[in-house]
């Protein structure tokens, strides 16, 4: 498998077993803060309202009842936020009347809820310790058998990834003196690659923008206070940098690629659902491996490629400790006649059956 050939997209799911809090599990502590801590329970009855409001949309859409998780009430926080300068305003006769009673002043307590929920998420992502994300170093270890430096693309805030690496170089796209965004750290270096290029397509939780040099974009050493975070918004594929560049690269890499592993994916997101449906449409022969507790469900979102999706049922951290390029060409079916095949076989992989028979040889043997 030559670099550039497997790329690797991580879901919330990822950090769920290292101690971040599922979508889900943060809308239950709102609701716990809610009835409990002083601070939040004058936000308590525009929750429900809201809640409520969410639940009977999609009743009315024949939907089956569900609990809207956090991202989906920041959404809706968001859009009523925007008050009159909401897109559908002017077709609108007025705003429910208890929406009105509850929203404040010009809508200020909307305004303030959706900031409470948001100063939060800081806390429920930075961890004390990683010790229980040790999982992730497999990214560093498959690394190694691969031989050549592996794109990974993460949806989350989190530093579970950074905090593993344990010496291995990591490029997060940070100028180690200016501490900068530089898009062109992400360039392809043969001599001085690191082992990991990471993407974090909605930001981190140890970035800021630095007002004082023309709102640029840096890196702390320690969850920022205010971090730069694309976050309950239905706008994510964002104009401004890193963002765009980071979509850019994800549609460029994904369309290159022979397989694209999603671990963690709920495959809730439209815009990257869209990425990669165009870039298994573009080639017959690319094969998407979802893993997730509910991979066999979730991964109907690309149903119009289906043929071409492996699902797998597991955690992120029982997938990963058993992670190897032979386990994943198995699971994709790619075999030796495919097309990335061009060499001749070199070394077996712990079975020497395999440098005999030619139709067994495993991909790791063509690495290079």
């Amino acid at each position: 498998m030559r670099e550039g050939e497997l790329i690797i997209l991580l879901g919330a799911g990822t950090s769920v077993e290292a101690g971040i809090p599922a979508s889900r599990q943060m809308i239950a502590e709102v609701e716990t803060l809610l009835d409990s801590d002083q601070t939040w329970k004058s936000y308590r009855q525009l929750y429900h309202f809201v809640k409520a409001s969410l639940i009977g949309a999609e009743v009315m859409r024949g939907k089956a009842v569900s609990e809207p998780d956090i991202e989906r009430v920041v959404n809706t926080l968001s859009e009523l936020a925007k008050n009159t300068e909401c897109a559908l305003y002017p077709f609108m006769s007025g705003w429910h009347q208890r929406l009105i009673e509850l929203a404040g002043n010009d809508f200020k307590e909307v305004k303030a809820f959706r900031s409470l929920i948001l100063h939060r998420l800081r806390d429920w992502i930075s961890l004390e310790s990683y010790s229980k994300a040790r999982y992730c170093e497999a990214f560093f270890k498959l690394r190694e058998e691969l031989k050549f430096a592996i794109r990974v693309f993460s949806l989350n805030y989190d530093l579970c990834l950074e905090n593993n690496a344990n010496g291995r170089e990591l490029e997060v796209g940070f100028d180690p003196q200016s501490e900068a965004w530089d898009f062109r750290r992400f360039e392809s270096r043969e001599e001085t690659a690191p082992d990991i290029y990471l993407y974090k397509l909605h930001g981190s939780i140890n970035w800021y923008r630095d007002k004082s040099q023309g709102n640029i974009l840096k890196i702390s050493a320690a969850p920022h206070a205010s971090p730069d975070l694309i976050f309950g918004t239905d706008y994510k594929m964002q104009y401004i940098d890193p963002y765009l560049f980071y979509a850019y690269e994800l549609r460029r890499f994904s369309l290159e690629s022979k397989v694209i592993l999603a671990i963690g994916y709920s495959f809730r997101d439209d815009h990257i659902n869209g990425i990669i449906a165009q870039a298994l449409q573009n080639d017959p022969a690319r094969v998407l491996i979802a893993v997730s507790p509910n991979a066999s469900k979730d991964v109907v979102a690309v149903k119009e490629v289906s043929t071409q999706c492996r699902a797998i049922d597991k955690t992120a951290a029982a997938f990963l400790r058993g992670i190897t390029i032979k386990a994943l060409e198995e699971t994709a079916g790619i075999r030796e006649t495919d097309p990335l095949f061009d060499e001749a076989p070199s070394n077996s992989i712990g079975d020497e059956s395999a440098s005999a028979n030619p139709a067994t040889t495993s991909v790791t043997d063509r690495v290079r």
